[in-house]
């Protein structure tokens, strides 16, 4: 082999180390590019908790396990009262200020098995699987109080202050789809709403309301 094509295999080498190099640096990006949009796809951008898809797919997971092993399942649905108030005085920065807060609030108070999505623009719905109406209630209750304290400290305390009402109703096997629970657990929330805010009204599936 003479020392020119010596010369011609290194340089060949040198090249193919160097695409080899660039084919690794071109998949890592490829990698976290795919893993951003998972992220994105699964999580709301500014809340951090699930996003409406994402939790609507959990959802209807839980909702076959409850049927199946016939297990108790809560659900909440929560929503800022008078966000557009809010906004309009504080602005729109305060006002995703305080969703993000009333997230990372509801983070804070769930267990591991617990999900909560931002299902609309200032509404979170929260599942509770292996929740009995006690435990549902008593979470129900202290997030009323925790939710509009969190919130009213991204206002810095000034009127118009933030104000919560949640609804609760748990799954009952005559429910095929989880979409009678969001509209019972929908109702209820809007009656705790018509009622003042800052509460909790439970309805179940035979309609009969308990107020907290």
């Amino acid at each position: 082999m003479t020392s020119q094509e010596a010369k011609t295999i290194e340089g060949l080498k040198a090249d193919l180390a160097r695409l080899r190099e660039i084919l690794s640096i071109t998949e890592d990006n490829l990698r976290a590019s795919q893993n951003e949009v998972l992220r994105l796809s699964t999580i709301d951008p500014l809340t951090s908790v699930l996003s409406r898809r994402h939790f609507m797919d959990i959802a209807d997971q839980e909702i076959s396990r409850a049927r199946r092993y016939k297990r108790p399942l809560a659900v909440l649905a929560i929503e800022l009262d008078n966000i557009k108030a809010i906004n309009e005085v504080h602005g729109t920065e305060r006002g995703d200020a305080v969703l993000v807060a009333v997230g990372a609030a509801v983070l804070r108070s769930l267990r591991a098995t617990d999900f909560v999505g931002r299902t609309a623009g200032s509404e979170f719905t929260v599942m509770l699987p292996e929740t009995e109406h006690e435990g549902c209630m008593s979470l129900a209750e202290r997030l009323v109080a925790d939710l509009a304290r969190a919130a009213a400290a991204e206002v810095g305390n000034t009127t118009p202050l933030p104000t919560v009402s949640i609804g609760a109703t748990h799954f009952v096997r005559e429910d095929v789809i989880f979409d009678t629970v969001v509209q019972r657990v929908d109702q209820a929330m809007e009656r705790a709403h018509a009622a003042g805010g800052n509460r909790t009204l439970y309805l179940g599936a035979n309609q009969i309301e308990a107020e907290f």
